[in-house]
């Protein structure tokens, strides 16, 4: 898959995702409940759009508290937009599905014909 394909992929997606947590939660100003929230909608997303995630599990607490050094899980929360700020939250989010996803590979089979 080329990246600009790629690219469109994860924006989708993270429309999808928004669009989701949108209508089925009222966000919070917590910003690692709303976190949890946009993690459970990827995964749900990963299976309906052949994604594999990295991570089963991310502790975004970890993540907005101690340096990228320290962490775990490697993953950059520092320019986590507003969810109030539509379009911002939604171009971060495909760059965070990018980076914490893998495209699934498919298995490739060997056909005999007699």
């Amino acid at each position: 898959m080329n990246e600009n394909a790629e690219l469109i992929k994860y924006l989708d997606i993270a429309e999808n995702v928004y669009a989701n947590i949108y209508e089925k939660y009222q966000i919070t100003n917590n910003p690692v409940t709303n976190l949890n929230r946009v993690m459970a909608e990827i995964k749900k997303e990963a299976d309906q759009n052949d994604l594999k995630l990295k991570y089963t599990k991310i502790d975004f607490e970890e993540c907005l508290s101690k340096p990228l050094s320290e962490r775990e899980i490697k993953v950059d929360l520092s320019l986590l937009p507003r969810f109030e700020y539509r379009d911002e939250f939604i171009l971060w989010l495909a760059n965070f599905i990018g980076n914490i996803s893998v495209q699934k590979k498919f298995i490739k089979q060997n056909f005999h014909f007699n």
